[in-house]
């Protein structure tokens, strides 16, 4: 029955002018920043594996905000619409829904990948990168997407409201971004090493940084910056499951 869920909520998000607005933005950021990287002045001073990290920034970047604003609408629409009771009272289990929807975000992650790729090969053409690039972009990119996507499920069952959830989905996005973005010049700073350390935003980058800038392609290279995902992915299944339980609890109405 997941399935169901899935495909009416591409052709309601995805396959409609407000889906493909952020595809056709997103492609247009990817094809603004390599322009730039390959024809700017002082852009074209940098190394070319430094490009190549600064591009999978944008394109990591990128997708967490789209997919961040676009799942805090999924579920909480349904509550918004008042067609919330009407799903649940159906035949269609409340794990079936989430699983749908949960399908639904990452394939709005993947479509955005896909849009990237070209962008990916063109930009590391001649180093032999291209394959290491993109599988990483995929690996690591699809580990922190999904355990956002939970967070914010999670976030929507707690508010059921659009508004709440997008500006506390946005708040969490940026506790773990801005400080990822700073983490470089905060290398002396005790408590800012730790948080780098179980960042996930900033394992990703630090990750991409280690295969595309210093050439440490293999698992056992990066596994210190991938353990560290599974278990935010882990922590992030486990607050999903606590928002289900209470949201069962509560019924579909709220009581307060």
């Amino acid at each position: 029955m997941f399935a169901t869920v899935w495909l009416k909520e591409l052709k309601a998000h995805l396959f409609t002018w407000k889906g493909l607005v952020w595809l056709v933005l997103a492609a247009l950021l990817f094809s603004l920043t390599c322009y730039l990287l390959l024809t700017d002045a002082e852009l074209t001073l940098l190394d070319h594996t430094e490009m190549l990290w600064l591009l999978s920034m944008i394109i990591i970047g990128t997708a967490f905000l789209i997919v961040t604003i676009d799942a805090s609408s999924l579920i909480t629409s349904e509550f918004e619409k008042e067609t919330a009771e009407s799903l649940f009272l159906s035949p269609l289990p409340l794990g079936q829904f989430i699983l749908g929807k949960l399908l639904a975000s990452l394939t709005l992650w993947f479509t955005i990948l896909l849009i990237a790729t070209p962008y990916i090969i063109v930009t590391a053409a001649g180093t032999g990168l291209a394959p290491a690039f993109l599988g990483y972009v995929a690996l690591l990119g699809t580990l922190g997407i999904f355990a956002i996507i939970m967070i914010i499920f999670g976030i929507s069952l707690l508010f059921r409201s659009i508004k709440s959830t997008l500006t506390t989905s946005l708040v969490v996005l940026l506790a773990f971004t801005v400080p990822a973005l700073f983490s470089s010049t905060l290398k002396n700073n005790p408590a800012a090493q730790f948080f780098a350390k179980v960042n996930p935003v900033d394992n990703i980058f630090s990750s991409l940084d280690n295969v595309l800038v210093d050439f440490q392609r293999s698992i056992s290279q990066n596994w210190q910056f991938i353990w560290p995902l599974l278990v935010f992915l882990g922590v992030a299944f486990g607050f999903m499951l606590l928002a289900v339980k209470r949201f069962r609890r509560r019924g579909v109405v709220r009581g307060d």
